[in-house]
């Protein structure tokens, strides 16, 4: 409240103190008097000048106060228009509640559909990143595919190559005109090691000029321009001869045909080196094998033809290289010999192959056969 409403309120007591103060001087002048005023009684002259003095307060202070302030005057004059806008008002702050409650319904609808459209995006980018991995995945093993398809291509025409090489071979070894099959030994020497670049040269060279001359007994013939029979490639000569140069020791050189020859061709040869180690040494138990035998029924034949076999299995096994297909060697004398034991025997009995001499790479495995009517203990 400011100093001008206070001094509106002291100047409503003090005018009203005067009018009070007024109205009880005239009612008791009227009351010593006894005047009457409308033709009433002292009494009620009096009563009506305390009314009247009343009645003047009040209109005297309600004048100032609609004079002195608007809200007075509209809370005397205009409190039906008031009640019409503060109803007006009311509605329509209910509307616009209900509106906001409408727009907070809205909004959170929308609020969800922003969350549910979010983790619809976070799904996508998911499955977005799922499907670029698949795609590399596939893109990789396209590539993969297309080198496996190229290196297909590529076998096929070299089986096709070997087919046709194949083909010819066939007929050619139908007709009987193979004189070396493919990796069939033309020959093999025994070297040793250590050589200088020019021994060792002249000494593959030399393993060449004999192989020539067993192909031309064998039927191959000199190539096109007459150069030679039997050929080795560069590649294969050069590395021989670096290992012949570079190593101590002895060693297996072998000529081998790298391909089938026809009669009338060249050979197309290369050299094979092996480490001649020591297998087998003179006296040792190679192979033993216990049979049983019955006196009339068992063919001692079959029995020796077996253990021969094993003996073939087991040398290849062990690193000796095989002649025409064979590994081991035993005398005639010693394979009568045993063939006539075996007769005699009845029952069980082992089989021993015993080394003749030590065994090397090179072979052949010379071997003899004992019987012995039980397996020795140890």
């Amino acid at each position: 409240m400011g100093t001008s409403g206070f001094f509106l309120i002291l100047v409503l007591i003090l005018l009203s103190g005067v009018i009070a103060y007024v109205g009880d001087f005239l009612g008791r002048r009227v009351g010593k008097r006894k005047l009457s005023v409308l033709a009433l009684r002292p009494r009620y002259t009096a009563i009506l000048v305390s009314i009247v003095t009343g009645i003047l307060i009040s209109t005297v202070t309600l004048a100032i106060l609609s004079i002195a302030s608007q809200d007075v005057r509209t809370a005397l004059f205009g409190m039906e228009e008031l009640k019409e806008r503060l109803e007006s008002l009311n509605r329509e702050v209910l509307e616009r509640n209900a509106e906001l409650e409408h727009m907070k319904k809205t909004v959170h609808l929308y609020e969800e559909q922003v969350a549910a459209l979010s983790e619809k995006e976070r799904e996508l980018s998911l499955s977005k990143a799922s499907l670029e991995e698949q795609v590399r995945s596939l893109q990789e093993n396209v590539k993969e595919l297309e080198k496996q398809r190229k290196a297909l291509q590529d076998e096929i025409q070299s089986l096709q190559v070997e087919l046709s090489r194949l083909r010819a071979n066939l007929l050619a070894v139908r007709q009987g005109e193979i004189v070396f099959r493919d990796e069939e030994e033309i020959l093999r020497v025994v070297a040793k090691g250590g050589l200088s670049q020019d021994e060792a040269e002249n000494f593959l060279l030399s393993l060449i000029r004999r192989a020539t001359v067993i192909a031309q007994a064998r039927g191959a013939g000199q190539d096109r321009e007459g150069r030679g029979v039997v050929f080795v490639q560069e590649e294969n000569f050069r590395e021989v001869a670096a290992k012949l140069l570079a190593r101590n020791g002895e060693y297996v050189v072998r000529l081998v045909a790298a391909l089938n020859t026809l009669r009338g061709e060249p050979v197309i040869a290369r050299f094979v080196l092996e480490e001649n180690k020591k297998i087998f040494s003179q006296g040792e138990v190679i192979l033993r094998k216990t049979v049983y035998l019955e006196r009339g029924k068992t063919n001692p034949d079959l029995v020796i033809a077996e253990i021969l076999r094993d003996l073939n299995i087991l040398g290849v096994e062990k690193g000796v290289l095989p002649q025409e297909g064979k590994v081991g060697v035993i005398s005639a004398l010693n394979l009568s010999e045993v063939t006539r034991e075996l007769e005699k025997r009845e029952g069980e009995v082992l089989l021993e192959a015993v080394a003749e001499s030590d065994v090397f790479t090179a072979g052949p495995m010379r071997v003899f056969l004992r019987v012995q009517s039980k397996i020795p203990e140890g």
